[in-house]
C-alpha cells in the first residue's frame, strides 16, 4: 500500500492546494466585484498570471504561451470571463502556431463551483488562419508562415479533427467559440492559386452532441470585385456524418469553377455568382447528393483570353450532384444572353478528375425555349422549340464537343455535331449540320447576316419558292480569321429568278452548294415560260459564284441549259436588254422548231449591272425549222440548224431548203447596244430550174437545166429589202440561149456573179456571166407577179462572133424579148442554122420557145469583105427564125432583106434599088449601075459560106475594063462605044453562087439585054480582086437569042467563048473565035474547063475536040 497511497495523497494535496486558490480567486472576483461593479474589466494579479501561464503551458505539451494584457470581466449571472491581448502560441523552437489579437473566455460556473475550470464561451479576434490544399490534403495552419496546427486528407476530415477537440473533459463544458476579424489565407497548391478572406467570422456551437460551425468571410474575387462567402457545418460529435451549406454572392465564376470538380463546367464564365450549396456526409466520410442553386450576374463566356467574349445578361441553375455516380442532374439552367437564350434541363458525367479539378464533363441536355441570335445576326431572333445536345465539356484547355445535337425549328429537325475549342489564335470550332427537309424560309431565316453574305443575298432576292432536302453544312473557324463554310443541299418545288431579266424557273429541282467562297447552283428539272412560245425546260442548268469573297461586281456564272420552241427561245432573247429580235426589227415567231441551247452567262454581281458588262457564250442545235419570216416571200425550212453567240453576235448555220431549194445557210446577226441591227446570211444555194422559178430571178424558160450549186451571202437590214450576192462557178448547170445558138454544157464551168435586191419585184442589180462563148454584163429586173420584165447587158460578147448589148424584155406568155441595142455580130462565125431559135427543131438551140428579136448593130459582117452597117431588124423564132431587116452595104448602098426558114438552113433576102450600088460596095464590080437587086443567102455546109442566088433588072455597065477587053477581043466595035458612053443594058441578070470568106464562085449565071448576052462561072477571089472566069458572050442578043432553045441562058445561037483572068480592073482575056460558029448545043466544047477555089478539088470535064484549039492569038 506504499505507493497507491503516496498517489492518493498528492492528488489530495494538489486538489486542496486548488480549492485553495479557486477560494482565493473567487474572494478577489467577489472582491472586484463589489468594489469596480459588474461587466468591469480587472487586471488580473501577477501571481495570477503567471500560475495561469504556468499551468497552460504544461498542458500545452511543450507549447509556448504568450499574451498581453491579461483581466477579468464578470457579467451579469455572475459569470467570469478571462480576457487576453496579443496570444501567440508558439512551437517548442518558438515558431509561432497561432495569433491572436484578442481572446476571452467565459468560465462555466458549475464546474468553476466544483472547482474545475471549465470554459463555457471562447471568444476570439485578430486570427489569422492559412489554408493550404493540395493533391492529397488540406492543412490548417493559424499564424503567418507557421507550421499546420492540424492536417486531413480532405476538409470534412479536417474538421472531424476540430470536432474531436469538443470531446476533451476540459472542454466538456463549452457551448460555443467564436473568432471575429478573422483573415483567412486560401492556397491551392494544385492550381498555384491563392485567395484572401478576411473581415470574416467563424462560429463554433454545441449543443447536446450537435456541433454547428458557420463562417462567414468578405472574398477579393478574380476580378477585383469583394464577394461574400458563408459556411455551416453541422455534426454530432464522435460522429462523422454532417450537413453543409455554403452561400455565395458575388463570386467569380473562376474562383468557384476550381473549387470542386462539380463546379469545374463554371471555369467557361467570366460572371459574378451567387447562390447557394447544400449537402452531407455520410458518417463512412462519404459524401452525399449535393444541391446547389446558382445566381450568374452579367459577363461572358470566355474560356481563354485569346477568345472572343460571348456576352450574357444573366443565368441560374438548379442542379444536384450525385458523387457515387459523379453526376451532374441539372433541374433547369437558365441563361440570358446577348446571343440568346434558354432553358434547359440534363444531366452530365463528371467523366475525368486530375488533381481535384474536372478535366472531362459529358451529358445531355434539353432546351425547351431556346432563342438565338449570336451578335444581332438576325433581325428577330430565331426560335427553337426543342434542343436535345449529346456533349462533351473538357475545361482546360478548352474543348466543346457535340456528339449530337437535335434541334427542333418550326416542325422540321436539324441535326448538328462538331467542337468548339480555343487556340493561341481564340475560338477554334468546326461544326456540321444536317437536315432531311427545311423550307425556303427557315433556310433564309437561319442563314445569318454577313456568312457568306453575297449567296445569302442572292438567295434571299432570287429564291421566292423551295423545298430543300439532304440539307448539310459545315463550319470551320479559327481566331478572328474569316470562316470555311460549307452548305450543300437538294431542293424541288424552286422558283428562282437567275437573271433580272429573265423570267422565273419554275418547278425547280436540283442541288445547290456552297463551298467556302464557291457557290454553285445545278438544276435537274425546272421551266422558264417565255413570253411568247410556252415553256423552256432548263434541266442541266447552273449557277456559279466562282469567289463570293470579290468586291464590286464578283461574276455570276450562269451555265445555261434550255430546251423549248424556237419561239419560246427567241422570245428570251428579246428581253431586255438584248432586245436582240428587236433591235434586227424582227418578230418573236420568227420561226417554227425545237432549239436546244447550252451557254454560259458570266455578270458582275452588283446592284446596276449594264448590257455591255453581261458576257455570255452559247451553243446549241434548232431542229424542225420553218420559217416564212426569215427571208421574205419564201418558207425556210431544216431538219437540224446549229446555233452559236456570244454579247457580240449571234448565228444560226446549217442546211435546209429555201422554199424547198436545197441551201446551206450561215445565219449571224450583231447584239449589244451600239451593234448594227442588220444581219448576214451566207452559204451555197441549188441553182436549178426550179431554183430559178422559185426565187423569181426571170430568165426565160429553159434557159437553165441541169443542176449545180452557188454560193450566196444575204445581208438583212430592218425596213430595208434584203441584199443578195450570188456566185457560181457553174459546174453541173446546163444554160442555154437558143436565139443565138449557144450553150454551156453541164461539165464546163464558168463564171455567175449577181447582186440582188429581193424586193417586191426582185431586182438583179447586178449581173456578170462568164462561161465557154459567153460573157455578160448588166442587171435584171422582174415583176411583181413574177418572172422576167426587164434585163439588160450593156456588154455581151458571144463566143468570137458578137459583141453588144442586149435587153430581153419579159412577155406575158413567160417568153422574152430579145432587143440587140448595139455593138457588132459577125455571121462567119456565128453558129447559126435552119433552127436556131425554133421551137420545134432539133438543132443546137433547143426545143424552148422563145419570143420576138430585134437587132440595132454598127455593123452585121456576112465575108471577110461584106458587111452591113447601121443594121436593124426584127425577127421572129416562131416556126424558125424569121424577120426581116434594112441595112447599108459596107456602109453605102441601103439594103433590106428578109430571114426565113429553109430546110437545111436560113434563107436570107436581100433587096437594094441600086444593084450597081450593091456590087461596087461589096468590091465584086464597081462599074455598074442602077437596077433592082434581089439576093437570097442561105448558110452553106462549110462554116462562114453561102450558097446565094441573085436577081438583077435593068443595070448597066459602064466603063468596066473586064468588059471593054472581051468585046474588043470579039471586035464588037460598036457595044465597045457604047460601053464608054452610056454603058451596056442588062435587062436581066441571074445568077448561083457561093459566097465565102474570102472568094465568090459563080455557076449558072447569066446576064442579057438588047446588046448582048452573057454567061459567065469562075472564081472572084474577093480579097484580091482578081478574076478566074470562063463564059459565052452573045452580041446583038435580041437577035441572037433565037438559039436560046438550044443553049444555056444569056447565050444566043452564036456567041463567043471567053475566058478573064487577073485582076477585075486589067484582066487577061482569051476569046475562041470558033466558038462562034458552033450552035449553042455545042458550046461546051470550047467553054474550057471550069475555074475552081485554090485547094478545092476540080471538077471533070470533057477534053475539047481534036480540030478545036486555043485561039491565043485572039488575046488582046
Amino acid at each position: 500500500m506504499g505507493r497507491p497511497a503516496q498517489r492518493r495523497r498528492r492528488r489530495s494535496l494538489r486538489a486542496l492546494r486548488w480549492t485553495i486558490r479557486l477560494l482565493a480567486l473567487l474572494c478577489f472576483l467577489g472582491a472586484g466585484v463589489v468594489y469596480f461593479g459588474i461587466g468591469t474589466k480587472m487586471d488580473a494579479p501577477q501571481w495570477l498570471r503567471q500560475r495561469l501561464e504556468t499551468r497552460i503551458e504544461r498542458d500545452l505539451n511543450g507549447l509556448q504561451l504568450e499574451f498581453g494584457d491579461l483581466n477579468f470581466v464578470v457579467n451579469h449571472g455572475w459569470r467570469p470571463r478571462i480576457g487576453m491581448r496579443d496570444v501567440t502560441l508558439r512551437a517548442a523552437d518558438g515558431t509561432p502556431i497561432v495569433q491572436l489579437a484578442d481572446a476571452e473566455i467565459s468560465m462555466a460556473m458549475r464546474p468553476l463551483l466544483r472547482g474545475k475550470i471549465q470554459p463555457k464561451r471562447i471568444s476570439l479576434s485578430g486570427l489569422y488562419a492559412s489554408l493550404r490544399r493540395e493533391s492529397d490534403s488540406i492543412a490548417l495552419s493559424l499564424s503567418q508562415g507557421g507550421s499546420p496546427l492540424r492536417q486531413a486528407a480532405n476538409l470534412p476530415q479536417l474538421i472531424e479533427q476540430w470536432d474531436s477537440q469538443f470531446e476533451l473533459p476540459v472542454l466538456s463544458s463549452l457551448t460555443e467559440i467564436s473568432t471575429d476579424g478573422v483573415t483567412l489565407r486560401y492556397e491551392d497548391a494544385r492550381l498555384g492559386r491563392v485567395w484572401t478572406l478576411d473581415g470574416g467570422n467563424v462560429r463554433f456551437t454545441r449543443q447536446d452532441q450537435a456541433l454547428t460551425i458557420s463562417s462567414g468571410f468578405s472574398v477579393l474575387s478574380g476580378r477585383q470585385d469583394v464577394g461574400a462567402v458563408e459556411a455551416s457545418y453541422k455534426s454530432d460529435i464522435g460522429d462523422s456524418a454532417a450537413e453543409f451549406g455554403i452561400l455565395v454572392s458575388d463570386i467569380a465564376s473562376e474562383d468557384i469553377a476550381v473549387q470542386a470538380p462539380a463546379l469545374g463546367w463554371l471555369q467557361v464564365l467570366r460572371a459574378s455568382i451567387s447562390g447557394s450549396l447544400r449537402g452531407g456526409i455520410t458518417s463512412e466520410g462519404t459524401l452525399l447528393p449535393l444541391s446547389a442553386s446558382l445566381q450568374i450576374g452579367e459577363g461572358v463566356i470566355q474560356p481563354s483570353p485569346e477568345t472572343l467574349p460571348i456576352p450574357i445578361h444573366g443565368a441560374h441553375s438548379y442542379f444536384t450532384f450525385l458523387p457515387l455516380e459523379q453526376r451532374l442532374q441539372f433541374d433547369e439552367l437558365k441563361i440570358n444572353s446577348g446571343w440568346g437564350s434558354g432553358t434547359m434541363e440534363g444531366s452530365a458525367e463528371l467523366a475525368g478528375i486530375s488533381d481535384g479539378r474536372l478535366t472531362d464533363l459529358v451529358g445531355q441536355l434539353r432546351f425547351t425555349d431556346l432563342t438565338l441570335n449570336p451578335r444581332g445576326l438576325y433581325s428577330q431572333p430565331q426560335v427553337f422549340a426543342g434542343v436535345t445536345v449529346d456533349f462533351r465539356l473538357q475545361p482546360n484547355p478548352f474543348r466543346f464537343q457535340l456528339g449530337e445535337m437535335l434541334v427542333e425549328h418550326e416542325g422540321r429537325q436539324i441535326r448538328l455535331n462538331g467542337k468548339f475549342e480555343t487556340g493561341p489564335e481564340g475560338w477554334e470550332y468546326a461544326l456540321d449540320a444536317r437536315s432531311d427537309h427545311l423550307d425556303l424560309a427557315q433556310v433564309k431565316s437561319l442563314w445569318p447576316t454577313g456568312a457568306a453574305e453575297k449567296p445569302r443575298q442572292w438567295v434571299l432576292q432570287n429564291v421566292f419558292q423551295a423545298q430543300a432536302q439532304d440539307v448539310n453544312f459545315a463550319l470551320r473557324g479559327k481566331g478572328r480569321a474569316k470562316p470555311f463554310y460549307a452548305l450543300d443541299a437538294n431542293f424541288t418545288n424552286a422558283e428562282v429568278k437567275f437573271q433580272k431579266h429573265m423570267p422565273r424557273v419554275t418547278g425547280g429541282a436540283g442541288h445547290f452548294s456552297l463551298y467556302n467562297t464557291r457557290m454553285v447552283v445545278v438544276a435537274a428539272a425546272g421551266t422558264v415560260t417565255a413570253d411568247e412560245g410556252g415553256a423552256v425546260q432548263v434541266a442541266g442548268t447552273s449557277f456559279i459564284i466562282p469567289d463570293t469573297s470579290v468586291r464590286d461586281g464578283a461574276p455570276g456564272i450562269a451555265r445555261v441549259v434550255a430546251e423549248g420552241s424556237v419561239t419560246a427561245g427567241l422570245s428570251l432573247l428579246n428581253r431586255p436588254p438584248l432586245s436582240i429580235l428587236d433591235k434586227a426589227h424582227l418578230p418573236v415567231d420568227l420561226a417554227q422548231g425545237r432549239v436546244h441551247v447550252v451557254g454560259t452567262l458570266a455578270l458582275p454581281l452588283k446592284p446596276q449591272v449594264a448590257p455591255e458588262d453581261i458576257k455570255y457564250h452559247y451553243r446549241g442545235t434548232v431542229s424542225e425549222v420553218r420559217s416564212a419570216t426569215l427571208v421574205p416571200n419564201h418558207v425556210v425550212a431544216a431538219p437540224v440548224l446549229a446555233l452559236r453567240g456570244d454579247q457580240g453576235r449571234v448565228a444560226l448555220s446549217g442546211a435546209g431548203s429555201l422554199s424547198g431549194i436545197p441551201v446551206t445557210a450561215n445565219w449571224s446577226q450583231a447584239v449589244g447596244r451600239q451593234a448594227s441591227p442588220a444581219s448576214r446570211v451566207t452559204g451555197e444555194i441549188e441553182i436549178s430550174p426550179k431554183a430559178i422559178d422559185t426565187l423569181q430571178i426571170g430568165l426565160p424558160k429553159g434557159t437553165v437545166a441541169g443542176q449545180g450549186q452557188g454560193s450566196y451571202q444575204l445581208d438583212i437590214v430592218p425596213e430595208q429589202p434584203p441584199q443578195l450576192q450570188f456566185t457560181s462557178d457553174l459546174a453541173g448547170v446546163d444554160l442555154r440561149i437558143p436565139q443565138i445558138s449557144w450553150r454551156k454544157p453541164p461539165a464546163s464551168r464558168g463564171q455567175l456573179d449577181m447582186d440582188v435586191t429581193l424586193a417586191t419585184p426582185v431586182k438583179v442589180d447586178r449581173l456578170r456571166l462568164q462561161a465557154p462563148g459567153l460573157q455578160a454584163e448588166g442587171w435584171v429586173t422582174t415583176k411583181e407577179s413574177g418572172g422576167l420584165q426587164q434585163a439588160h447587158l450593156s456588154a455581151v460578147s458571144v463566143g468570137n462572133w458578137m459583141q453588144g448589148a442586149v435587153n430581153f424584155i419579159g412577155l406575158r406568155n413567160g417568153l422574152a424579148e430579145i432587143q440587140v441595142t448595139s455593138g457588132t455580130l459577125d455571121l462567119q462565125k456565128a453558129p447559126f442554122s435552119g433552127e436556131s431559135g425554133s421551137s420545134t427543131g432539133n438543132g443546137s438551140g433547143g426545143s424552148a420557145p422563145s419570143g420576138p428579136i430585134t437587132m440595132q448593130l454598127e455593123r452585121l459582117r456576112v465575108t471577110e469583105s461584106i458587111a452591113l452597117t447601121g443594121f436593124e431588124g426584127r425577127f421572129s423564132t416562131q416556126g424558125g427564125l424569121n424577120g426581116q431587116f434594112t441595112g447599108n452595104l459596107n456602109g453605102a448602098t441601103p439594103v433590106s432583106g428578109v430571114v426565113v426558114p429553109k430546110p437545111g438552113g436560113i434563107a436570107t433576102r436581100i433587096r437594094a434599088d441600086d444593084a450597081g450600088g450593091v456590087f461596087k460596095a461589096a468590091g465584086i464590080l464597081r462599074h455598074g449601075e442602077g437596077g433592082s437587086f434581089d439576093m437570097t443567102l442561105i448558110p452553106a455546109k462549110e462554116p462562114g459560106e453561102y450558097d446565094g442566088e441573085i436577081q438583077i433588072k435593068n443595070t448597066r455597065i459602064k466603063n468596066a475594063p473586064s468588059m471593054a477587053a472581051l468585046l474588043n477581043a470579039i471586035s464588037v466595035i460598036g457595044l465597045v462605044d457604047e460601053l464608054s458612053g452610056g454603058g451596056i443594058l442588062f435587062t436581066g441578070v441571074e445568077a448561083k453562087f457561093r459566097l465565102g470568106s474570102t472568094h465568090l464562085t459563080l455557076h449558072e449565071s447569066s446576064a442579057v439585054g438588047p446588046s448582048m448576052g452573057l454567061s459567065m462561072d469562075g472564081i472572084y477571089e474577093l480579097d484580091s480582086g482578081t478574076l478566074n472566069m470562063r463564059g459565052v458572050i452573045s452580041p446583038i442578043y435580041i437577035i441572037n437569042a433565037i438559039g436560046r432553045v438550044v443553049s444555056r441562058k444569056g447565050e444566043g445561037l452564036f456567041g463567043f467563048a471567053f475566058r478573064l483572068r487577073g485582076s477585075a480592073d486589067d484582066p487577061k482575056v482569051s476569046v475562041n473565035p470558033l466558038s462562034a460558029l458552033a450552035p449553042g448545043m455545042f458550046r461546051e466544047i470550047f467553054r474550057g474547063k471550069a475555074p475552081t477555089v485554090p485547094g478545092a478539088p476540080e471538077e471533070e470535064t470533057q477534053p475539047p475536040p481534036a480540030h478545036l484549039h486555043s485561039n491565043t492569038g485572039g488575046e488582046r
